[in-house]
């Protein structure tokens, strides 16, 4: 039986024919059952005569009650698809037509099992005293949470209650209302009665007035505390991290105030941070309001945080533009990483635009070739995500890379978009004008390409564009883009160099006269820079391991903090068959739960010549699964070869 999916593929709610603009949100925490137990009434506006249901997605929800315009209403909850979930298909009044609002109110519960949910115990936390609670609503995982129309071209506006235990503080993607927490005395909610309030709890409001796509949800629970880093902005995190929080993120104003000279006004009231326990499977979390970061951005030196560059510019592009389905996920964030980078040249020079972009170049090469395959249809700009494909599948380097690959690139170069039609200062003007006109209203990659040509259709190169190759064909782009390697030769010629005298066999010494001095007043960045192009070299012979036990004598590789460094050195050591390096990856794979560093390691372990690194990556998977969040759960089980029943 094929799919009722409509216009996306990756929902099953009906959206186009009757569609939420607004959701009031009701839930009670409870850290003893890890249920959450939940309230929404959905306004909806007809947009099809006769339209005989409003359809919602959900994922495992136990339905008790619906009622539309207050009167009990009928429904039906479809057999559940092992990807996108089930169909609830509320019955509307006969003959509405369009335009009308009907208000459909949905009592239900989520289980302890809601893919967007994380329930930690007190000792994965910091502070080890209290349990915490954050979800993870992207992509499709906000129907675990709530009956809702799971699809980015349906965008709502928000206001919730949320109940939790007095001694925690909730926080949402959205601006708090009425300040601390009030006292749960009476139920404090309208529409909770029906969940007796345990003792000791308080009840946090929240407001969201601009229109989000549901994968923006955000909920997080925990004991929590902020500090001040700008007019709008506020690191959150526990007691015992936030200090840490604070200084690694003091440059966010700066991050935000360069945003708004690239990308235009900031419309959403606050732009606070959240660093979160290492289970958070991501980097961040453009939750507006309140962007979720992993502690594995904790550097100690702010090197990491581009990032939150990166978060920020999806404040614009994503949260405000965004893709109409999963499959074009690339103007979300290939546009992003173009803004990010923007943001990073503003404040940094050039130099730095130029030297992230040629660091994406090498990491786009090694996602197309070493983790796909040229021909696989994953590696296309835009994937085909239909008959039920998971989006968080399809997830990978490809549309941020390949997508900024697309938009911008270096000096002298013809391709591609922004130097075939003049550079920055005839792209910028246009990058504005596409934000303008595609805030209220999500799109696809052909309404790119048409707004594009319309933009530019004076500009007679655009002829040129090879679109079906550029956003349909597998493997790397159609073009090669050059970038101003100035920081990265020396970092390139250093690896160059490491790479020859392994090739040579001259031995565990690497490189004649190799010293410390080599890296002497390196940036973090020009690291990665060299480890990354190393791998590119070695990349059909990996290196020797007397070469990478000397790379870390003369440059103490082993110890670095940098999260990106320590992922793209571990992976040189482990294809090498180095041994010596297991101890730190095992840390390193315990410490945090990010799964992009996850999966490349143990990808890499994987596929390791060594027996040893082979058999750590079953073990140290088994011993940390319970702490990794499900979702990395489940994509790293897949790489390992592991069934699902299994994780």
């Amino acid at each position: 039986m094929p799919l009722d999916t409509g216009p996306d593929p990756s929902s099953l709610s009906n959206f186009q024919d009757a569609a939420v603009t607004h959701s009031h949100i009701e839930l009670d925490v409870d850290f003893e059952t890890r249920v959450l137990s939940g309230f929404v009434e959905h306004t909806a506006v007809v947009r099809t005569d006769g339209v005989a249901e409003l359809a919602l997605d959900t994922s495992q929800l136990t339905i008790e009650e619906i009622t539309v315009n207050g009167s009990a209403a009928r429904y039906r909850v479809s057999d559940p698809h092992p990807v996108l979930g089930s169909r609830l298909a509320v019955r509307l009044p006969a003959g509405v037509r369009a335009g009308e609002v009907v208000a459909v109110a949905v009592r239900y519960s989520a289980p302890p099992g809601a893919t967007a949910v994380q329930w930690l115990p007190p000792e994965q936390t910091a502070g080890k005293r209290h349990p915490y609670l954050f979800t993870q609503c992207q992509a499709i995982h906000a129907r675990s949470i709530l009956p809702c129309q799971d699809a980015p071209a349906a965008k709502f506006t928000y206001t919730a209650a949320v109940r939790v235990p007095r001694q925690l503080r909730a926080l949402m993607s959205a601006v708090p209302v009425e300040g601390e927490g009030r006292d749960d005395g009476d139920g404090g909610t309208a529409d909770l009665r029906h969940v007796a309030p345990r003792p000791g709890t308080k009840v946090y409001r929240f407001r969201q007035g601009v229109p989000i796509s549901s994968y923006l949800l955000a909920l997080a629970v925990g004991n929590l505390e902020s500090r001040q880093l700008g007019p709008i902005s506020a690191v959150w995190s526990e007691p015992e991290m936030v200090e840490a929080g604070a200084s690694e993120f003091a440059e966010t104003p700066q991050f935000l105030e360069a945003a708004v000279e690239l990308a235009g006004p900031y419309l959403w009231g606050r732009y606070d941070l959240l660093l979160l326990p290492p289970s958070f499977p991501y980097g961040g979390m453009e939750n507006p309001c309140l962007t979720f970061v992993t502690p594995a951005l904790l550097a100690g030196d702010r090197s990491m945080t581009k990032t939150v560059a990166h978060e920020i510019a999806h404040s614009w592009t994503g949260n405000l533009v965004t893709n109409s389905d999963w499959q074009h996920l690339w103007l979300n964030e290939g546009l992003t990483r173009f803004l990010e980078r923007k943001i990073l040249g503003r404040l940094y020079g050039e130099e730095m635009y130029q030297l992230q972009a040629s660091i994406g170049a090498l990491i786009l090469k090694e996602t197309v070739q070493k983790e796909f395959g040229e021909g696989h249809p994953l590696t296309a700009l835009v994937p085909d995500l239909s008959g039920g494909v998971d989006p968080d599948a399809a997830l990978s380097q490809i549309p941020y890379e390949k997508g900024f690959y697309f938009a911008a690139s270096g000096p002298g170069v013809s391709h591609y978009l922004q130097e075939l039609v003049g550079g920055a200062a005839a792209f910028q003007p246009f990058f504005r004008a596409y934000l303008q006109r595609f805030q209220s209203q999500p799109l696809g990659s052909e309404d790119f390409r048409a707004f594009f040509c319309d933009h530019f259709q004076a500009n007679e190169v655009i002829a040129q564009i090879d679109w079906q190759a550029w956003l349909y064909s597998p493997g790397m782009p159609p073009v090669t883009n050059r970038y101003d390697e100035s920081l990265a030769a020396g970092a390139y010629a250093l690896a160059t160099r490491w790479h020859t005298a392994d090739v040579l066999g001259i031995g565990g010494g690497g490189p004649t006269a190799a010293s410390p001095a080599d890296i002497e007043g390196w940036s973090s960045t020009q690291l990665i820079a060299f480890t990354d192009k190393l791998g590119e070299l070695r990349a059909m012979q990996p290196l020797h391991p007397s070469i990478t036990r000397r790379l870390d004598e003369l440059y103490g590789l082993d110890v670095r903090r940098n999260s990106e460094l320590r992922t793209s050195w571990y992976q040189l050591c482990i294809n090498a068959g180095d041994d010596a390096i297991l101890p730190h990856v095992e840390a390193f794979l315990q410490e945090q739960g990010r799964a992009r560093y996850l999966r490349k390691l143990y990808r890499a372990l994987r596929r390791s010549r060594s027996s040893r690194a082979r058999q750590a990556a079953l073990d140290i998977f088994q011993h940390q699964r319970a702490a990794y969040h499900p979702i990395a759960v489940r994509l790293v089980a897949a790489d390992l070869g592991l069934a699902t029943a299994d994780t």
